[in-house]
């Protein structure tokens, strides 16, 4: 088990673990995609809005996962760098059982309170239906979810981002092909895009299983003597980071609140947007799940010089991926319109995020990048500070202000500035206190 962040390259390291990343996360997101716009195509529109709310429900099961998976990585990315073999596989075994622990009850405490969720986020009608039913199904499995990223994390962890990329891939590859089968051959249309979705999570689980238990043989069954050590130190990482991953929730159900008031046109716009980001902006999402490994294995390998320039590896990455992102979304616009029949406000959102307001991602890098590293060395409040500042106090009011003065295009401009806001803020706090690493090391051994 080899610490291979811990020499070489630190911006190869990022760019390789990042693209491996990427490729994963792009087949999940261009079925999301896809999932959009194979619905759109039975010409409902309640159906694209209900997709919307939907999502935003989903985000927060999803943003949990993410955050459980984080501290998991967090944990044996440490562990790995202190070539530490059989404690490592005690505790993926712990971190395993804990995961399953948290998400079975969450589902379903999420299923039984479902219509009252959806209506507060203000679905009605056909679209509260649709939503529903959709939930219904897809609700049940987020333990199966939160268990696969657990295991993607723990593969980054390792340092085997290509078998990381391929349970994602595995799990888009799983969900695009039984979409269609599902959704138009058996007629089960939103239902059947949420069963392919349970199908594909259920792909995913078991080959991150078939290759940590099988192939590394670096999981064991519950070891309950230490279970209690382990939980005490998963949740002082994990915790911020659920607590982090959950702010993101927030601010998506009150922006999507603030859309419903604009009509259901509005909402499917935003909804259609909320699936082409991730798609173009796909190496930003992987880069925060990339970083955290090699900031986490020189971490544990006390490699702090190391440490602050992966901070460094990684603006640069930003920068350079968010211009040539951005510039893909202003070609691609009038494409855009036309594939998801696109009208009024709809329409109108997704011109205006094209043509100029998807630059907000680069910001939305940065917070990514600064979170990730929080997390990664036992600085998790900190991103937990600034995700919940940039849903609250950074999204709210200038949604807010911006709905008053410009309608669903308004609400985009005010996103646009409280992300540029938070990401300076986070990013200074970043350099301050990863650059102050080696410092108080020195001081705690010569004290």
């Amino acid at each position: 088990m080899k610490s291979k962040f811990t020499e070489g390259s630190i911006f190869r390291h990022v760019c390789v673990m990042t693209f491996a990343s990427t490729a994963g996360l792009l087949s999940l997101f261009f079925v999301d995609l896809v999932d959009m716009y194979w619905l759109s195509l039975l010409g409902v529109v309640e159906l694209a809005a209900a997709i919307g709310y939907a999502g935003s429900i989903l985000f927060f099961t999803l943003s949990l996962s993410i955050g459980l998976s984080i501290g998991c990585g967090a944990l044996v990315s440490q562990s790995v760098g202190r070539g530490q073999v059989d404690e490592t596989s005690a505790l993926v075994g712990n971190l395993f059982t804990i995961i399953f622990s948290i998400t079975l009850p969450v589902s379903l405490a999420v299923l039984f309170a479902k219509k009252w969720l959806l209506t507060v986020l203000g679905a009605s009608g056909p679209a509260h239906e649709y939503a529903s039913a959709y939930l219904q199904i897809i609700l049940p499995s987020l333990p199966l979810l939160g268990l696969a990223m657990a295991g993607g994390g723990v593969l980054r962890a390792l340092g085997n981002a290509k078998e990381a990329m391929y349970l994602t891939l595995l799990g888009g590859f799983v969900n695009a092909v039984l979409d269609p089968v599902f959704i138009f051959g058996l007629g089960w249309g939103i239902e059947g895009a949420a069963v392919a979705s349970v199908f594909a999570r259920i792909a995913m689980l078991l080959y991150g299983i078939y290759r940590i238990a099988l192939v590394y043989q670096l999981i064991q069954w519950p070891v309950w003597r230490r279970m209690a050590a382990d939980a005490q130190e998963y949740f002082s990482t994990a915790l911020p980071a659920v607590l982090t991953n959950l702010a993101t929730p927030i601010g998506v159900a009150y922006v999507t609140a603030m859309m419903a008031q604009f009509g259901d046109s509005a909402v499917a716009g935003n909804a259609i947007i909320s699936k082409v980001q991730p798609l173009a902006f796909a190496g930003l999402f992987a880069l925060s799940a990339s970083i955290g490994p090699i900031a986490g294995q020189n971490f544990g390998a006390r490699n702090f010089d190391r440490v602050l320039e992966t901070l460094y590896s990684s603006i640069k990455f930003i920068a350079l991926y968010s211009a040539v992102a951005c510039l893909v979304m202003f070609l691609l616009v009038d494409l855009l319109v036309v594939a998801f029949k696109a009208k009024d406000e709809a329409e109108q959102l997704i011109r205006w995020f094209c043509y100029g307001l998807s630059s907000m991602f680069f910001f939305g890098g940065i917070t990514f990048c600064t979170n990730a590293l929080f997390n990664n060395l036992r600085m998790a409040h900190w991103a937990t500070i600034f995700n919940f500042s940039k849903a609250t106090i950074f999204t709210m009011p200038f949604v807010l202000v911006g709905a008053k003065w410009g309608g669903p295009v308004g609400i985009m401009v005010g996103l646009y500035i409280g992300a540029a806001l938070v990401a300076v803020a986070g990013l200074v706090m970043a350099y301050y206190k990863i650059s102050r690493l080696g410092a108080m090391e020195q001081s705690a051994n010569v004290s």
